[in-house]
């Protein structure tokens, strides 16, 4: 069945057994991307986008598939990738534990900030938290016969992020662990207080060598795995211009114009508050 949405854009990746529908946000969602895993008997969301008129386009999207929802992974604790939880109260929603410590310490300040960001559009951040209630832990489970592994993956672009890979299908579910075509966010440090770029950027070598044939990021389209030395190369790029002292809208400007065709220009404002201007208020 064809449906017609006003905000959210559709794109699949079939595989051997499955089918991934990679569902976009537009730009002012953050072009972030929940990812539903699709088995002949099954659907697995991944993540939940973030405004509420783009996660009630989610779930009409998933009730339109006509099977029923397993479960709802939430890979990290960043707003854009849970608020649409809302829109799928009643259903399991996990994480790792640690990620679920996060949320709750953080979703009141996180939905009062993010509403103030909008005060002509109250309604399109949620009224309430819905938070993941199930831990989940690292390692393979069986969805419908689908071999679904679960990667933790520290001091990256978040301080706990979940990887989801599909082995037997050579596929990974990287979300914010790679973005394709929008300026990733770097405004994370590691647990040690220092920037993530080192252990991003190895991370990403590690995954490198895997031998993956699709690659869904947490932001962009579905690519291929060209697109992991493209990530470290602007994360190296990016670390240099720090380490060279550059801040604010010098860093900003000098970031665009190395990569003018990247979308999600947010993203390198809310990562240039949140690694010099936050840390240091008060």
């Amino acid at each position: 069945m064809k449906m017609d949405f006003n905000y959210i854009k559709i794109k699949k990746v079939e595989l051997d057994g499955a089918t991934i529908h990679c569902v976009q946000a537009p730009e002012d969602g953050e072009m972030v991307n929940a990812q539903l895993i699709e088995t002949p008997n099954q659907l697995l969301l991944v993540d939940t986008l973030q405004l509420v008129p783009h996660a009630n386009e989610l779930r009409q999207y998933v009730d339109s598939l006509g099977k029923p929802l397993s479960r709802i992974l939430i890979t990290h604790h960043h707003p854009d990738h849970w608020f649409g939880t809302s829109s799928f109260e009643g259903f399991e929603i996990a994480a790792f534990p640690e990620t679920i410590g996060i949320m709750g310490a953080l979703a009141d300040y996180l939905l009062g900030y993010h509403r103030s960001l909008h005060p002509d559009q109250p309604d399109v951040i949620p009224d309430n938290k819905v938070l993941p209630t199930v831990q989940v832990q690292e390692g393979e489970f069986d969805l419908d016969g689908l071999k679904i592994n679960l990667i933790k993956v520290l001091d990256t672009e978040c301080p706990v992020n979940m990887v989801v890979e599909l082995p037997e299908e050579k596929t990974l579910l990287a979300q914010d662990l790679i973005y394709h075509q929008a300026y990733p966010y770097f405004g994370e440090r590691t647990q040690a207080g220092e920037y993530s770029f080192d252990n991003w950027i190895a991370t990403l070598e590690s995954f490198e060598t895997k031998g993956y044939r699709h690659i869904l990021p947490g932001h962009g389209d579905p690519t291929t795995p060209e697109i992991i030395p493209v990530m470290i190369g602007y994360l190296k790029f990016v670390k240099q211009q720090v380490n060279d002292g550059l801040r604010g809208q010098d860093l900003i400007q000098r970031i665009k114009a190395e990569y003018p065709d990247y979308g999600l220009e947010l993203t390198l404002h809310m990562s240039n508050y949140m690694l010099f201007e936050f840390q240091n208020q008060g």
